[in-house]
């Protein structure tokens, strides 16, 4: 798709995302949605480390924290804190496919009776509405870490989630090479031969 307003280029070819522009970052303003889609080209994904620096601190307990690292350390995808309608999810692990598990982790210390029914009645309302839940109590976690968290992998690898990779595991994903075009005189008019070069390099991506 060429963009003949910016003389942007988007475009898709081998299951790669390519773009060919004129345009340079600095002589966009930060406000400039374009600018955001230069971002993606040149950085795709976030880095684990990032992302997890980012969702992090929306934890809201040291379990919560822990649990989160820990996947996420293993490349698991993992937002914290996911409102679904009236109600929000401890931590959601998202896989490809749309498959995701929920998880809940709860605290001893803030779960009395009353609690612990108003959660289950919450559940139950977002299981009728799809969602797949794993829970477990701080106490569990506390005596008996690597078997529960063994058995979260189990579950997740039974739902078809799996781990995402670590970025810095994964082959370069960005290619930036630069062409300086110059203008022409063609029978005494001033051609701007960008255009005609973008064009150029979308063909020949597609050769």
């Amino acid at each position: 798709m060429l963009v003949t307003a910016c003389k942007f280029c988007d475009l898709k070819v081998t299951g790669e995302d390519k773009a060919i522009r004129s345009v340079k970052t600095s002589d966009l303003s930060d406000k400039d949605l374009r600018l955001t889609l230069l971002g993606h080209f040149n950085k795709p994904m976030v880095t684990d480390k990032e992302e997890a620096e980012m969702l992090i601190d929306q934890c809201e307990s040291g379990f919560e924290r822990e649990v989160f690292s820990i996947l996420a350390s293993r490349g698991y995808r993992v937002i914290p804190q996911v409102k679904t309608g009236a109600y929000r999810i401890d931590m959601v692990v998202e896989g490809a496919g749309d498959n995701r598990l929920a998880i809940e982790l709860d605290g001893d210390e803030y779960h009395g009776p009353d609690r612990w029914q108003h959660d289950m009645n919450r559940q139950r309302v977002l299981e009728r509405a799809g969602w797949v839940f794993w829970r477990c109590f701080a106490s569990t976690w506390s005596l008996r870490k690597d078997d529960v968290l063994q058995e979260l992998l189990v579950r997740l690898t039974a739902m078809g989630i799996e781990p995402m990779g670590a970025i810095e595991h994964a082959p370069s994903l960005v290619e930036k090479r630069t062409w300086k075009f110059t203008t022409v005189e063609d029978d005494g008019q001033v051609v701007d031969e960008t255009q005609a070069a973008l064009e150029h390099a979308i063909q020949a991506q597609r050769s």
